[in-house]
């Protein structure tokens, strides 16, 4: 199924308009403080319907940025794609879905976007006996293969506009390894390594960096059958005593984060506000654990 929302006519005019809006002052006198220079810049996300991604966008839009957002629920993106510059219904877990999504992003932008976020993940725990060759298999086609793709298509085109930044997100599990989910801790591992390489062959016409987020209350961890319920399940408590429970198991007093704290960190590094970092990853997990 393929939403395709905004024509390259009706994207054009929301561009001059907000070239001459008065966004900037306005956002001032709101009394933000911070000014991340994203007035005009085009980014592309890929998987941001929901949760993280989704406020990632949001705060992308609000700093001036025209974002596309794709996103393998097309009703999600039907209600909320009014807020954004435009919207692609696209399974970027699959070669194909991506081929679509960043055809429409190239399409529509008219070239290849200043800022790419790659932001699909997916984990389910289960012990390390319970994941088949297929569990194996679909795991890397959601957590790793979706970026190499994007990345594949879209970072040597920008890398020709001489100035592009590209955010990936990890996992804290990919330095703090844990009993369960180590299909998704794997390739996060792997994603980590592949921040850094491609970092490196791209300096310094295109920045790529990664984040690293701890728990975040996203769909991961509400939905049915989702990480809360399998705390439940693990620790035999209720929900709220399984969660108090992780977080003293986990050493984080700060609790669990909320997707905003973790766009903010991203949309900083997407910006030329961190014009001078590359190749680095950041730890945002609210946890006093040692990371490796």
């Amino acid at each position: 199924m393929s939403a395709v929302i905004n024509f390259r006519a009706v994207y054009i005019r929301q561009i001059r308009q907000r070239e001459h809006s008065n966004s900037n002052a306005g956002r001032k006198k709101a009394g933000a403080s911070m000014d991340y220079q994203l007035q005009g810049k085009f980014a592309f996300i890929n998987a941001g319907a929901h949760g993280i991604g989704e406020a990632i966008a949001d705060l992308l839009t609000a700093e001036g940025a025209s974002v596309i957002v794709a996103d393998r629920d097309a009703a999600a993106l039907d209600e909320k794609g009014h807020r954004w510059t435009g919207v692609v219904a696209a399974d970027t877990a699959t070669a194909e879905g991506v081929e679509h999504a960043t055809s429409h992003a190239l399409a529509v932008f008219g070239r290849a976007p200043d800022i790419l976020i790659n932001n699909l993940g997916v984990g389910t725990a289960a012990a390390f006996e319970e994941l088949s060759d297929e569990d194996w298999a679909r795991s890397i086609e959601i957590n790793f293969m979706s970026c190499v793709r994007t990345c594949r298509t879209l970072v040597p085109r920008m890398a020709e506009l001489g100035s592009a930044s590209v955010v990936n997100m990890g996992s804290d599990l990919a330095k703090q390894p844990e009993p369960t989910l180590m299909d998704y801790g794997a390739c996060k591992a792997a994603l980590l390594y592949l921040t850094k390489a491609m970092a490196t062959q791209y300096a310094p016409r295109v920045r790529i960096n990664a984040v690293l987020p701890g728990p975040i209350w996203t769909r991961m961890w509400t939905r049915p059958g989702g990480i809360v319920d399998q705390l439940v399940a693990s620790y035999g408590v209720d929900r709220d005593a399984a969660v108090k429970r992780f977080l003293e198991d986990r050493h984080m007093p700060l609790g669990i984060g909320e997707p905003k704290d973790v766009a903010n960190a991203v949309v900083f590094l997407a910006s030329p506000l961190a014009k001078f970092i590359t190749g680095s990853s950041l730890d945002i997990g609210g946890t006093l654990r040692g990371l490796v």
